[in-house]
């Protein structure tokens, strides 16, 4: 699982910003979470910073045990794999991932990007969606796979992880300040990801920046964009995540 070219190196003014998108699941052949995605821009200028980077990463797999072992991957890349040594295990048609010599310590690990955006796709819906928390426990539905986490243990268990974990964000002035970019467009926050996977691995993310540099923040956010895929839907979902991404840059940095 790679992303569109290496992460650049930044200056002091420049920030580097991860955005993932699905891959197929169901029928839903086409998940235009990723063609929203890859369709954004590689970089841009805000009035305070010279660039900020847009590293898109390659379709992600609707499979939990597949987010489990690429989100550490991709958000801190010197973790050692000894520390993660991943054994599946079975039972029936449910599956969880067993971490052994897992180091649940407070690593205080740099991550590789400054700021993380997951996109996913809610079918049957019309309108966007600024997702505010995660929640560790209750993912029953199915993946790509067959496989459910209705036993998993790992997050709560092994990590110690809250029930819920929120974003870093103030999101009331985050979703003020994205509205006030898309007057026209019906944007919304919500608490209720919908224990799958779009809510599994904005989870992931946020439980990787608690556990592993809790100095920094969780600087994560989840989009949901509804299920179409003309292209005036791609070109609506592009205008309404980079203004959400404008919005993420100047919520964080606390910009007037």
């Amino acid at each position: 699982m790679g992303s569109r070219g290496p992460v650049p190196e930044t200056k002091d003014d420049e920030l580097n910003i991860l955005v993932t998108g699905f891959g197929p699941f169901g029928t839903n052949r086409i998940n235009p979470s990723h063609l929203i995605a890859s369709s954004l821009p590689s970089s841009f200028r805000t009035k305070s910073l010279s660039k900020v980077n847009i590293i898109v990463a390659s379709p992600i797999p609707v499979i939990y045990e597949s987010v489990r072992e690429l989100v550490p991957k991709l958000l801190f890349p010197n973790e050692s794999t000894d520390d993660r040594s991943v054994a599946s295990v079975k039972n029936g048609s449910e599956s969880r991932t067993s971490f052994s010599s897992l180091n649940t310590a407070r690593l205080e690990r740099r991550p590789r990007y400054d700021m993380v955006l997951h996109i996913g796709m809610a079918p049957g819906r019309k309108y966007f969606t600024l997702e505010t928390c995660a929640h560790r426990d209750g993912y029953k539905a199915m993946d790509e796979d067959g496989d459910t986490l209705t036993d998993d243990t790992l997050f709560r268990d092994e990590f110690k992880a809250p029930e819920i974990l929120t974003t870093g964000f103030n999101t009331d002035d985050l979703w003020k300040r994205w509205k006030s970019e898309l007057p026209d467009e019906d944007v919304r926050p919500s608490r209720d990801a919908g224990r799958f996977l779009c809510e599994f691995i904005y989870f992931t993310s946020l439980v990787e920046f608690w556990r592993q540099n809790r100095e920094i923040g969780r600087p994560v956010m989840f989009l949901h964009v509804p299920g179409r895929i003309e292209d005036v839907d791609i070109t609506t979902g592009r205008k309404v995540a980079m203004g959400l991404i404008g919005a993420m840059v100047a919520s964080w940095r606390r910009e007037d």
